[in-house]
């Protein structure tokens, strides 16, 4: 775990840190008003947009999955698009930022179990994640990408039987089980394991996130791979409407998504979140105007 430094404005308000592209991945640089450890980075002046109760006084727990360009750790520093919006809400609320990086699964269980706040990084939600966590309003939306070396597949009847692999923990997985057969889908730990089977001939297609694996594509080591969108189908329920990516947070903590609602749409309103995917190489419309 560890600290991230931030800074003040003349207001006493926390300034938001502006997102830097170091390569293709988007990073958030560091600040230089104080250094992780030390007693305090939020000044004394700080006035918090709400009044939230946390998990520890004064600080907020998160949990992130390295999920790039929207979240992931580089060294002590959170990173990524959605890694600012974290740090906006720590930054609005007047809190020390508290933030470790673990498996999609952990953040699930350690929010439920009452080990952190808030999580974020291209989460999508059904009923039974709204039963289990609060929602936060939307972020951006993706839809599920069909990539492939040499064909231009879109429909759910041109992937019948074939040898297709998708990433765990998205909410699509059962129903990809359930139209082609779990022994006909091989899951993955990461969305580059089944890019690299696809870019080898050991899958035919890879279900993936569209919007986490754009940037992937424009990479020269999947130069051969191309994605398409997955067409709206009735036997895919996620494909019915663009799923929305949103921050999830401890159940019955009404005050902090309120306080992260509002971080999220000032993110969206003052432009920034738009700059951030275009910098990520991402469709900037995709930018969702708040609201659930």
């Amino acid at each position: 775990m560890f600290r991230l430094p931030q800074c003040t404005k003349a207001t006493g308000k926390l300034r938001r840190t502006p997102v830097v592209l170091i390569g293709i991945g988007s990073l958030i640089t560091a600040s230089a008003c104080g250094l992780p450890g030390s007693s305090s980075t939020v000044p004394e002046n700080c006035k918090p947009t709400e009044n939230v109760q946390t998990l520890n006084e004064g600080e907020l727990t998160v949990l992130v999955a390295e999920h790039p360009p929207f979240v992931s750790m580089s060294g002590n520093e959170l990173t990524g698009i959605e890694g600012e919006l974290i740090k906006d809400i720590a930054s609005d609320l007047c809190l020390e930022l508290d933030a470790t990086s673990t498996s999609f699964s952990a953040v699930i269980e350690g929010l439920q179990s009452g080990r952190a706040d808030l999580s974020a990084g291209n989460w999508t939600v059904n009923d039974q994640r709204r039963k289990l966590f609060e929602v936060s309003d939307g972020i951006y939306t993706s839809g599920m990408g069909i990539v492939t070396r040499d064909k231009n597949w879109s429909s759910v009847e041109e992937l019948e039987g074939k040898p297709l692999g998708t990433p765990q923990g998205y909410l699509w997985v059962e129903q990809l089980n359930d139209v082609y057969g779990a022994d006909n889908v091989r899951q993955y730990q990461t969305d580059t394991a089944v890019l690299d089977d696809v870019n080898a001939g050991r899958i035919e297609a890879g279900i993936v996130s569209l919007a986490a694996n754009t940037w992937r594509l424009q990479q020269d080591q999947y130069s051969a791979l191309a994605m398409t969108e997955m067409k709206p189908t009735p036997q895919i329920p996620y494909t019915q409407e663009p799923p929305t990516s949103v921050a999830l947070i401890a159940k019955g903590n009404t005050a902090l998504k309120k306080a992260a609602n509002a971080s999220i749409k000032d993110y969206y309103e003052s432009g920034e979140l738009g700059d951030a995917l275009e910098e990520a190489g991402l469709d900037p419309d995709t930018a969702y105007p708040g609201g659930d």
